[in-house]
């Protein structure tokens, strides 16, 4: 070890100041080449979280051919195209932890847990869901998925009174019917509050269907138990026409917009074959799970 050390220096003595100078830089840059590896490495492991897996129901229950489920945790991720949803309507979500902060928006929801993403997520009932909530859960599915085979198409749903709240050219579109939210007729398969649609390569495919709570604060019936779980958002900006501009920053302020206090609870219902069969009812769909979509055209 010593040779190799006196070795070291008599080159190191040898290649004079110019060859010292070259070679102290080369090895800055190296350095600085693997820090800056190392960093994109990290990010990259940190920013792309793994899409929570659902709970497949008790018994391997189905309904219309698909089983119902119900995410454990709310979606992490992204849902793009999500801006200009009517006051209460999902924002454009960013993440999803777990948060043990109560809403103070919806005082009167005992229980609701916001999330870090201001995903607000209202009570369920604890454990496994019974019989009778596994069957309220299996025929939603199964009504919601026959109303919708006439809303294949947007041509048909825009017909039938639903019209674009967010940017119709966004990855994902939902579609408000407004006399629905406005009569309350809350989780009513027949009436659906809104249909969500995805622009793809081979043009709109629709995913599911989304039901609105009677009004502001006010949670739909639990009728699946702990498998449908309403939730709000809390964080979202509002412009005069009621349509979402954006999010609050970490002060609760708006950049555009005002402050949206009025919050609608909401569950949806996905029906598209691939997210049906794993995230039946899961609040927030991640990227990953909507891309595969957008580039197939196929659900």
């Amino acid at each position: 070890m010593r040779n190799l050390w006196t070795n070291g220096v008599n080159r190191w003595s040898g290649l004079g100041t110019a060859g010292r100078v070259w070679w102290t830089g080369a090895t800055a840059v190296a350095l600085a080449a693997v820090l800056a590896f190392g960093t994109t490495t990290i990010v990259h492991a940190t920013g792309h979280s793994t899409p929570p897996s659902s709970a497949a129901a008790p018994g391997g229950s189905r309904a219309g051919g698909t089983a119902v489920t119900g995410a454990t945790t709310a979606g992490s991720g992204s849902m793009p195209g999500m801006a200009g949803m009517p006051a209460g309507a999902p924002g454009a979500d960013t993440g999803s932890v777990p948060s043990s902060t109560a809403s103070t928006a919806c005082p009167n929801v005992h229980g609701a847990t916001v999330m870090s993403n201001g995903m607000v997520m209202a009570p369920v009932p604890s454990g496994s869901p019974t019989d009778a909530q596994q069957a309220g859960a299996n025929q939603l599915v199964a009504e919601t998925t026959a109303t919708l085979q006439r809303y294949a198409s947007v041509s048909a749903a825009t017909a039938a009174g639903y019209m674009p709240a967010t940017n119709p050219n966004g990855r994902v579109v939902h579609y408000m019917n407004w006399q629905v939210v406005r009569s309350a007729d809350v989780l009513d398969p027949a009436r659906p509050s809104a249909l969500v649609f995805a622009n793809t390569v081979s043009g709109p495919v629709l995913l599911g269907a989304m039901y609105m709570g009677a009004g502001p604060c006010q949670p739909g019936p639990d009728v699946g138990g702990p498998l449908t779980q309403w939730h709000a958002h809390d964080n979202l900006c509002v412009s005069a026409n009621h349509q979402v501009v954006g999010n609050t920053d970490v002060t609760g302020a708006c950049t555009t917009g005002t402050h949206s206090t009025s919050m609608y609870f909401m569950l949806h219902v996905w029906t598209a074959p691939s997210l049906a069969a794993t995230h039946q009812f899961q609040a927030d769909l991640t990227r990953s799970l909507i891309a595969p979509i957008i580039r197939s055209g196929q659900a």
